[in-house]
């Protein structure tokens, strides 16, 4: 068994029954292939659910449960790892300890003894994009060196996805990991076992009462901080913050040493916030974001009336993009690789915008964040909503950031007359319970298994809505955005007001028309 015979099962899961037609040109293989990847799943899987080819369909009748049930059976001595996998397995292991015999860790993989040699391309591959080394030593093994930033950086990327938050802001292993994702997660839990203790404390003493990081942040955050703490206990410091003092930050002061709080402020500042206050600015960024914001605005066909908002928001963005381009610290987003074809000439706009940002902090932005940056800008463009009766409360589960969900909410204000009061990560059901709400809405396949799982009822729509999307939702009750202000009770209610008066009252009452 191997990683795409788990990528199959895993599509399957959430997109049965599945065309055979279908199968075969997403995964560009042969029927055969597929029917032999059939067989060695079906060795280890309940009778009940197994897969089946029914006519011009693959089916199953695998839900969530059991497909977690399934990977935990799935151990590396059935399992046929990819140099990749292994690579990231050992990296993390050298990350978490001095020395690693590298042909004695890769006995676990059940491989043969050339396949340490073989693999060293790919390991060099990855450290030197960080700017690290491997060193020998004699007779002992190996031990991963360089730049101490990068090195728990490029350690945090690959356990990211491995792990979840669980109670008290503790993280535990991610509930439905391949084997090597297990691997990782397991040795991470076990080796910073205290520290994932204690920078949950550290999280909410110091940081939470200053910032509200969204789930992926926070998640992020505390993977950092755990290995963090891990390394310096072990003598790996932080002893030159220099390459990290390119934006002013806001000073945590979470740990005692002070290079070390540098380089944690600014890894803070390139998170995902649900609330960012706006206690600091970089003065030499604010000119280059109000040059920024001056030529999008002057490519959209409505005026920007809310300018603080809108400045505000693409501030934080860039802010935190200059961060994350520099340091790579960001993933692949499928839902945003549409978007340049949705949005050609605003694409143009947005890349040209910020070139003179680029050149100065010396970075390039990914297609990712022009694609975010686009939909933001698209969010502001679309802002011109009603106000009427009592609004229906829409939930949207999903694990993107705010800055791309945003655009989504933007949409559906456009379109409903509804109110938000809450986007939650999927690994944040159950504050579902505390929360009142007409509908839950999402928009991939995989959350939408986990609602079932849950018992939730929901409604999946597309991210980028469709007609077909916009009747689904009005058929599950949300009332037309197109509702008028009764024009009699407004001028009972605005007699007599002064300027600043009318201006709160409107703002207070009318948000969703006066900006």
């Amino acid at each position: 068994m191997n990683h795409f015979d788990l990528s199959f099962l895993k599509y399957l899961q959430d997109n049965s029954p599945l065309p055979v037609e279908e199968a075969v040109q997403r995964f560009g293989k042969t029927l055969s292939t597929l029917k032999r990847t059939m067989k060695e799943l079906n060795e280890l899987l309940p009778e009940n659910v197994q897969l089946h080819q029914d006519n011009q369909f693959i089916t199953t009748r695998i839900g969530y449960s059991e497909y977690r049930q399934f990977l935990a059976r799935v151990q590396f001595n059935r399992y046929i790892t990819t140099a990749e996998e292994r690579v990231k397995d050992l990296f993390v292991a050298l990350c978490l300890h001095d020395v690693v015999n590298k042909n004695d860790y890769y006995k676990k993989f059940y491989v043969s003894a050339g396949t340490v040699k073989n693999d060293n391309p790919v390991m060099m591959s990855l450290v030197q994009e960080r700017d690290l080394i491997v060193q020998s030593i004699p007779r002992k093994g190996s031990r991963l060196a360089g730049d101490e930033f990068q090195l728990r950086l490029a350690a945090c990327m690959t356990i990211l996805k491995t792990v979840e938050i669980g109670e008290d802001h503790r993280l535990i292993a991610h509930q439905a990991n391949e084997p090597t994702g297990r691997s990782i997660a397991e040795q991470f839990l076990h080796e910073c076992a205290a520290q994932i203790n204690q920078a949950a404390d550290y999280y909410e003493e110091k940081i939470s009462p200053v910032i509200a990081l969204g789930y992926n942040g926070r998640k992020y955050l505390l993977v950092y901080l755990s290995l963090a703490l891990h390394r310096i206990r072990r003598g790996h410091r932080i002893t030159e913050s220099s390459a990290a003092e390119f934006l002013t930050t806001f000073p945590y002061a979470v740990l005692p040493d002070a290079d070390e709080n540098i380089c944690l402020d600014l890894l803070i500042a390139s998170l995902t916030f649900t609330h960012r206050p706006f206690t600091l600015y970089d003065a030499r960024l604010v000119s280059y974001v109000k040059r920024t914001c001056h030529a999008l605005a002057g490519c959209l066909e409505n005026t920007i009336h809310n300018q603080h908002a809108w400045f505000a928001e693409i501030y934080n963005f860039i802010y935190a993009a200059i961060i994350q381009n520099k340091f790579h610290l960001w993933f692949d987003d499928k839902k945003l690789h549409d978007v340049q074809r949705r949005y050609p000439e605003l694409w143009d706009h947005v890349q040209y915008a910020v070139k003179e940002i680029e050149h100065h902090w010396q970075t390039t932005f990914s297609a990712i964040h022009l694609a975010t940056l686009v939909l933001i800008i698209k969010k502001y463009a679309l802002k011109n909503r009603v106000v009427g009766d009592k609004k229906k409360r829409v939930i949207i589960v999903t694990n993107s950031s705010e800055s791309k969900v945003g655009y989504f909410k933007e949409m559906l204000f456009s379109r409903f007359h509804i109110e938000i009061p809450a986007c939650i990560n999927i690994n944040e059901i159950a504050r579902l319970q505390q929360l009142e709400f007409d509908l839950l809405i999402t928009f991939t396949n995989k959350i939408s298994s986990h609602l079932r799982y849950a018992g939730l009822d929901y409604v999946k729509v597309n991210f980028w809505l469709t007609q077909d999307d916009l009747l689904l939702l009005r058929e599950n009750g949300l009332p037309s955005a197109r509702a008028k202000i009764p024009a009699e009770d407004f001028i009972q209610q605005v007699q007599g007001m002064s300027q600043e008066a009318l201006k709160i009252f409107l703002d207070t009452h009318y948000s969703d028309i006066f900006i």
